[in-house]
């Protein structure tokens, strides 16, 4: 048998690979076109208990809704937010519901956003943790406070944010709107439980911060309710952590005694100061007292006077002895009853005033 001529062959292998590309290019060519000739997948349309707190029409004086509300899931708030997004996710956000509003006489528009949390603790967390140090604060409940061109307000399970913009008394009118949206809305009972163990006396009106970030510069100390004071100018810092349990708490204070044993110096301990307690000093962090009591870690800190942050960090200490020891022998029957104020996940201690 008389083999092809190797031009042949060639010539027959190239006929080959142009039919198959062409057979690719075909398929890839349909499946373009069926793509495009699919219609576009329809949005879906969800609701939020937050829709009924939106004005609408022309409820509000001096202003319109300009089109119907949306609620965006928590899962697509990366999309609305961009990085914005992870702050809300921190605090376990369920939802947020958007209202774009314009001016009816003059240049200016609005948007309201409502973010829905869990329970109140972590909406006052999102809220609080936006409130600058200093912050010009609006009488709408539960705390609110306003910039330039903005209004934020804790009500409820919902941190609100009302941005917007145009000409003349843009602030005032930002208020009303925010005013507007709160008023139907449920009222927190007041700020969480855990700020009664700080001291009221000295305190910064308004400083309490919820953070589920980490405070102190310190990546262990998460979840904790942070507070200022102010002890004749000298400027104090305190936070007070619940732990899950007694060992827990062991363990952090451990992590932040280490901190200094690397970073500083480690000090004096009080005498009997808590369950355990030690005090240090670093040129970056100032003067420290951190204590353990129960599944509690509270630490204050200043670059001030020594004594003013062990007066300040024994009277938390016997708040704490003096209001809940009995509480929290039971606390673990507690955290599982169903409760009007509670979810399961959190003590009670936490969420109540």
């Amino acid at each position: 048998m008389r083999l092809p001529s190797p031009s042949l062959l060639v010539t027959l292998l190239m006929v080959i690979l142009s039919v198959g590309c062409g057979r690719a290019q075909s398929r890839k060519a349909a499946a373009s076109f069926s793509r495009a000739a699919l219609p576009p997948a329809p949005l879906q349309v969800l609701d939020s208990p937050a829709m009924q707190y939106l004005p609408r029409q022309e409820e509000v004086p001096g202003w319109r809704l300009e089109s119907d509300p949306l609620v965006i899931p928590a899962n697509g708030l990366a999309a609305q937010l961009s990085s914005d997004a992870v702050h809300f996710r921190r605090y376990e956000v369920i939802d947020m519901t958007v209202g774009s509003y314009i001016r009816t006489s003059g240049q200016g528009f609005a948007t309201a956003e409502i973010f829905r949390f869990p329970d109140f603790v972590k909406a006052f967390g999102a809220y609080s943790s936006r409130r600058g140090a200093v912050s010009s604060f609006v009488e709408i409940e539960n705390e609110a406070f306003a910039g330039p061109r903005s209004v934020h307000f804790w009500r409820g399970p919902f941190y609100v944010r009302i941005l917007g913009g145009g000409s003349g008394e843009v602030k005032q009118g930002l208020i009303t709107l925010a005013a507007s949206v709160a008023r139907g809305m449920p009222v927190a009972p007041g700020k969480p439980a855990v700020f009664g163990f700080f001291p009221e006396q000295n305190r910064v009106p308004n400083s309490e911060v919820y953070s589920a970030a980490p405070v102190f510069g310190q990546p262990f100390l998460r979840a904790a309710f942070t507070a200022e004071f102010n002890v004749d100018g000298q400027k104090i810092d305190a936070m007070i952590l619940p732990a899950s349990t007694k060992d827990a708490a062991d363990r952090i204070l451990s992590l932040y005694k280490t901190f200094f044993v690397t970073n500083g110096r480690i000090l004096d301990p009080v005498p009997n100061l808590g369950e355990a307690n030690f005090t240090a000093e670093d040129r970056f962090f100032g003067r420290t007292v951190a204590l353990r009591i129960d599944r509690f870690v509270i630490a204050v800190r200043s670059f001030g006077d020594r004594e003013r942050l062990i007066e300040l960090a024994i009277l938390s200490d016997q708040r704490i002895l003096g209001s809940i020891r009995a509480q929290l022998q039971r606390e673990d029957v507690l955290v599982n009853t169903p409760s009007t104020q509670a979810t399961p996940s959190q003590p009670s201690w936490i969420r109540t005033p």
